[in-house]
């Protein structure tokens, strides 16, 4: 599961006075990792924020930056095991920030969509779902009065349930709302407020919890969310995982005065959280997978170019099971979302490597095993 977390800047490295250099045992072994750029001729300005697979599919979203005063215009591309197949999507623009696989292998995407009007833009939620070879938008019971809205977070199950957690204003406010499909194909809204500040992702468990990441974790029991109680509360997460109800994952940073931002990786046992050792320097997680050994493979972004000169950020465990920074795939910029597929190959996707003031020149996506 992903993450949108705010990308650094190029201002924001150029402050770190810090020093920090590859060891030669990470150096070879950068040299020998197994990552392949495979990345969609999207254009300028364009970038993925999360990828699914599903069999020897994989779907990719994002956006394309607009010029001037032109919106953001969705992206959506499809793997068709030789190269990428952009889509055609019910709407024009806005952007799409997470996709999930869905029953039968039909994905779906949540973002928003920019409405342009003599106003002004306005945001508007906007879901949709692969069908028979074509997007299609969801109708999601909004508040009537809701002038604007999006959402943030999505999860599927296998069995063909969906949510979808966003947010929406009025003239008199406004809240955050989590939608739910059931099998029937019923929309509802059920409780959403998590007791965090803001929701990034959301992943629901076989026994039917959900659990969110933002500036915290919390879990929904399916009548009311528990805010967990974290080894430090400085922490925000990202990037979820849940391989069963007694081992949970999830990614984000600390904020740190010296690094601006240390990578944050934390486990649940099925009774509390605790926190792996990640290495100390400057980066920020936003997605975990377990390749088909079931290793997990962590990526993100750092804003030292002494980390990384390109941006990418990618942790493994090595030998003695800590996690290092050893591999770092050709032609990556910053890594937004990690996915595997059913050969245990992990999928990563992001901006591509050369990003000025933050803005990536071009969508990456990397193939690794």
């Amino acid at each position: 599961m992903r993450s949108r977390l705010s990308p650094v800047t190029a201002g924001a490295a150029a402050g770190l006075a810090l020093v920090l250099t590859l060891s030669a045992a990470q150096t070879a072994a950068a040299a020998g990792q197994t990552w392949r750029d495979v990345s969609p001729t999207t254009g300028a300005g364009s970038i993925l924020r999360d990828v699914e697979s599903s069999g020897t599919t994989a779907w990719a979203v994002g956006g394309v930056l607009g010029t001037g005063k032109s919106p953001e215009t969705l992206l959506a591309v499809r793997w068709t095991g030789r190269g990428w197949e952009r889509s055609v999507l019910p709407a024009e623009h806005g952007r799409l920030l997470d996709v999930s696989g869905g029953a039968h292998g039909q994905p779906w995407a949540a973002g928003a969509e920019t409405l342009t009007t003599a106003e002004g833009q306005s945001s508007h939620a906007l879901l949709v779902s692969r069908q028979h070879g074509s997007w299609r938008r969801a109708a999601l019971p909004l508040p009537a009065t809701a002038t604007d809205s999006g959402l943030d977070a999505l999860d599927t199950t296998a069995d063909g349930q969906v949510w979808a957690y966003g947010w929406y204003a009025t003239e008199e406010g406004g809240g955050n709302i989590l939608f739910h499909r059931d099998t029937a194909g019923t929309w509802t809204t059920l409780p959403a407020d998590t007791g965090l500040n803001w929701v990034d992702s959301i992943e629901a468990g076989e026994d039917g919890t959900l659990t969110a990441t933002g500036d915290g974790i919390s879990r929904f029991d399916g009548r009311s969310w528990a805010r967990q109680a974290l080894p430090d509360d400085n922490t925000v997460l990202a990037g979820i995982e849940i391989r069963s109800a007694h081992d949970i994952w999830a990614v984000g940073f600390h904020p740190d005065e010296e690094l601006w931002r240390r990578p944050a990786i934390m486990r649940f046992d099925g009774k509390s959280w605790r926190e792996i050792p990640a290495p100390q320097e400057t980066g920020q997680l936003y997605d975990i997978a377990f390749d088909g050994s079931g290793r997990p493979v962590i990526v993100g972004e750092t804003a030292d170019t002494a980390v990384d000169e390109d941006g990418d950020y990618v942790l493994t465990r090595d030998r003695s099971g800590a996690f290092t920074r050893t591999e770092s795939p050709s032609g990556a910029g910053y890594l937004y979302g990690a996915s595997t597929d059913r050969s245990g190959r992990v999928w990563s996707v992001g901006g591509a490597a050369g990003a000025v003031g933050g803005v990536s020149p071009a969508a990456y996506a990397g193939l690794r095993g």
